[in-house]
């Protein structure tokens, strides 16, 4: 499908209020799945699988510090290693 076919006719601010308006009825969208864990437990959301798959980069920005913080540090070793696992 060519993007400029798609008839896109609201942009939302927040991952809940994409959530809401889908769950209203307003229409679809693509969103992470980690975003609508809850709703696809109380079955207020579905999720469908795309062919092909969507990625995405995923970055951690922080401030330069003269210290690094040791949550900091042990944080973007978890993300690291998670997503590694997943890839």
């Amino acid at each position: 499908m060519n993007p400029d076919d798609l008839n896109i006719c609201l942009e939302l601010g927040s991952p809940e209020a994409i959530k809401g308006a889908v769950e209203s009825g307003m229409g679809v969208s693509i969103i992470s799945r980690s975003i609508i864990d809850k709703e696809l437990k109380l079955k207020t959301l579905a999720a469908l699988q795309l062919d092909p798959p969507l990625n995405r980069a995923f970055s951690f920005v922080r401030q330069r510090q003269k210290f690094r913080v040791t949550v900091m540090e042990e944080l973007l070793e978890f993300a690291q290693a998670y997503f590694k696992k997943n890839e």
